[in-house]
C-alpha cells in the first residue's frame, strides 16, 4: 500500500476541501446534528457535489463520476464527515454491486441519479428477527410472471423515510437452505401497499420500521438473478462496513481546541496529566482507523474482493467512536452529560449526544462479535466452531 496520494487524488481532495468550505452552510450542520436524516440543505449540497462530479469520484464518468481510484471515494467521506456534510448516502455504499450485477438499464437510470445528488437509497435488511443472522429474512416476494407481490417487515431502515428506492432483501424460495433463496429488488418507496413507520434511538436518531402490504414490484426491479440475493447483499455490506471517520476527527479537533482555549479546562487538564495521555492515544487511534480504511479501499483497487479488511474497519472505528467519547464525557464530567437546551452546556452538548449515539455503531452493519468472527474465519483461516 502507497501511503501517499496520487496528483490526482491531491487534486481532488483540494477542490473538495474549497467546496465544502464554501458550501456546508449552518443548515447543513443543523440537519447532520439533528440525525433526522437528510433535510433540504443536505439535499442542495449533494446536489451540487453532483453538477460538479464530486460526488461518487470512483465512478465511471459515463455514470457521473471521474473514473477515479477508491481512494477518492473514501477521500470523499472522510472530508464529508470532517465539515459536518450529509451522511452516510446509501446510494453510494450500495452502488458498486449494482454497478457489478445490475442490468445496463439499471444502471443507467440508478448509477446516474444517485451520482449527480437525484436519487437517494434506503438500505432494506434487518427484520425483527433477522439482524445478525441476515439470512433469516423473511419478507415474501412472490413470482407473478411480470412482477412481484412482496409482503413482510423491515426495521431499523435508517435512511427510509427520504428515500426514493429501498434496496430490498427479500425471501423468494422458502424450500432452499436460507442463504440460497433470497433476492435484491430495488423498489420505489412510493409504491402502494409500503408504510414508513418512524423509530427513535436513545441518542434521538430517526430510524424506521418498513412494512410491505401487496407491493407490486416490476420485474426489471430484480437485481441479477433470482436467489442470488446474498451474493449480492455480501458484496454491498463490505462496502458499507468500511468505516471512515471524518466525523470522528473534527470532533477531536472541535475539543482538543476547546481545551486549549477555556481557562476553566486549561486547570483541569493540568491537574489530571491521564487526560493528555489519553488524548494523545485517541489521536494515535484515529490515524490507525484512517489507514485501515484507507487499507480496504486499496484493496477493492487492486482488483481483489474484499475478504475481512472491512470488518476490520468497521471493528476498530465502531470501538473506538465508543472509547473516544467515553473519555469525552470523562474530561467534561457532568458537564458533558448536558445537552443543547442548557447555558451552560459546553460545546453546545454535541458530548452529551455523541455519547448515547456511539453504542450502536457497534451493532449496525454487522456487530462486532460478528466481526471478530468473520476476522478470525476469513483473516486468520481459523476453523469454524
Amino acid at each position: 500500500m502507497d501511503f501517499e496520494l496520487t496528483p490526482e487524488e491531491k487534486e481532488y481532495q483540494q477542490e473538495l476541501r474549497e467546496f465544502l468550505e464554501k458550501e456546508v452552510n449552518p443548515g447543513v450542520v443543523a440537519e447532520t446534528e439533528s440525525l433526522k436524516g437528510l433535510g433540504p440543505h443536505g439535499k442542495e449540497l449533494i446536489r451540487k457535489m453532483g453538477e460538479r462530479q464530486l460526488l461518487a469520484p470512483s465512478w465511471p464518468e459515463i455514470y457521473g463520476g471521474r473514473s477515479l481510484s477508491h481512494i477518492a471515494e473514501g477521500i470523499m467521506f472522510e472530508e464529508m464527515g470532517y465539515f459536518q456534510g450529509p451522511w452516510p448516502l446509501d446510494g453510494l455504499v450500495i452502488g458498486h454491486t449494482l454497478m457489478r450485477f445490475g442490468s445496463e438499464a439499471q444502471k443507467d437510470k440508478y448509477l446516474t441519479g444517485i451520482a449527480r445528488g437525484e436519487i437517494e437509497f434506503g438500505l432494506g435488511y434487518t427484520e425483527p428477527e433477522a439482524g445478525s443472522d441476515l439470512a433469516s429474512v423473511q419478507i415474501r416476494a412472490v413470482n407473478k410472471g411480470d412482477e412481484y407481490i412482496i409482503n413482510g417487515q423491515k426495521t431499523f431502515n435508517t435512511e427510509t423515510h427520504y428515500a426514493d428506492y429501498h434496496w430490498l432483501l427479500s425471501r423468494t424460495d422458502p424450500e432452499v437452505p436460507k442463504h440460497k433463496g433470497l433476492s435484491i429488488f430495488i423498489v420505489d418507496v412510493k409504491s402502494p401497499g409500503i408504510t414508513v413507520s418512524p423509530l427513535y434511538t436513545s441518542s434521538g436518531l430517526r430510524t424506521n420500521e418498513v412494512f410491505y402490504e401487496d407491493v407490486h414490484v416490476p420485474k426489471d426491479n430484480l437485481l441479477g438473478e433470482e436467489n442470488h440475493g446474498w451474493e449480492y447483499a455480501g458484496s454491498a455490506i463490505g462496502f458499507e462496513r468500511i468505516l471512515w471517520i471524518g466525523d470522528l476527527k473534527h470532533r477531536f479537533d472541535q475539543l482538543v481546541d476547546f481545551l486549549r482555549d477555556d481557562d476553566r479546562y486549561q486547570n483541569i487538564v493540568n491537574e489530571k496529566p491521564w487526560i493528555l495521555d489519553e488524548l494523545a492515544e485517541i489521536k494515535t487511534q484515529i490515524h490507525i482507523a484512517a489507514l485501515l480504511s484507507y487499507k480496504a479501499a486499496a484493496v477493492y483497487d487492486e482488483g481483489t474482493q474484499l475478504v475481512y479488511e472491512s470488518s476490520l474497519s468497521k471493528l476498530y472505528a465502531s470501538e473506538l467512536r465508543q472509547h473516544m467519547f467515553n473519555i469525552f464525557m470523562q474530561i467534561l464530567g457532568h458537564y458533558g452529560e448536558l445537552t443543547t437546551d442548557s447555558k451552560w452546556s459546553p460545546l453546545n452538548g454535541w458530548v452529551s449526544q455523541e455519547y448515547v449515539d456511539s453504542c450502536r455503531w457497534t451493532i449496525i452493519g454487522g456487530s462486532s462479535e460478528i466481526q471478530r468472527y468473520i476476522m478470525a474465519l476469513r483473516g486468520l483461516r481459523l476453523p469454524r466452531k
